[in-house]
């Protein structure tokens, strides 16, 4: 098993062109000169899969014992599912029903379990905040929360602690009025975009 270091990420990312540069609205609705395009990954199964086991080995080694794994819908639905299998743990995902994040009726055992919380790309935490907050609607204990990319090198705090990443790189985002790429004209693009608004 390769070691799980930032090289070692970021070269899966470029690998499977999932590491884009231009100008980018993100889905918090700041704009980026780069972008973790994570379909790119999810369309190569075989790229996925190698990231995936850098991550599960993270979960092992920091998360013994938790029952499920959570992901938001929809990005890191195959992210969350693959990490579960792997575990050999259950899975479950949130989905925006009426533009709120919850759990829709049918999951059997989640009520009262552990989880782990895992996504995507980390940017602002909007998305984890609203994990968290169904976990707690359903008497879950959050276990970790675990991202591929943390975008803010570790500065955004999720209920008083750190998420664990496997990647942690200071990626600015700017606010549109401020943003520089939109003060050159250079042409907006919103890749990955998703029914959450923003």
């Amino acid at each position: 098993m390769a070691e799980a270091t930032p090289d070692r990420v970021l070269a899966l990312f470029k690998e499977s062109d999932a590491l884009l540069q231009g100008h980018f609205k993100l889905t918090s609705g700041k704009h980026s000169e780069w972008y973790f395009e994570k379909i790119r990954l999810i369309e190569k199964p075989a790229a996925l899969e190698k990231i995936v086991d850098l991550l599960v080995e993270k979960i092992r080694r920091e998360s013994p014992d938790f029952d499920y794994v959570v992901s938001p819908a929809y990005g890191a639905i195959a992210i969350g599912v693959l990490a579960a299998l792997k575990l050999g743990k259950r899975f479950a995902f949130t989905q925006r029903i009426e533009e709120k994040m919850a759990f829709r009726a049918g999951w059997s055992g989640l009520d009262g379990s552990r989880a782990v919380v895992v996504e995507d790309i980390l940017t602002t935490g909007g998305s984890i905040h609203e994990v968290l907050a169904c976990l707690k609607e359903r008497g879950v204990a959050a276990a970790g929360i675990y991202v591929l990319v943390d975008r803010t090198a570790g500065s955004v705090l999720i209920e008083g602690r750190p998420v664990a990443s496997l990647l942690a790189l200071k990626v600015e985002a700017f606010e549109a009025d401020v943003c520089p790429f939109c003060a050159k004209g250079i042409p907006l693009v919103k890749p990955g975009a998703s029914v959450k608004k923003a």
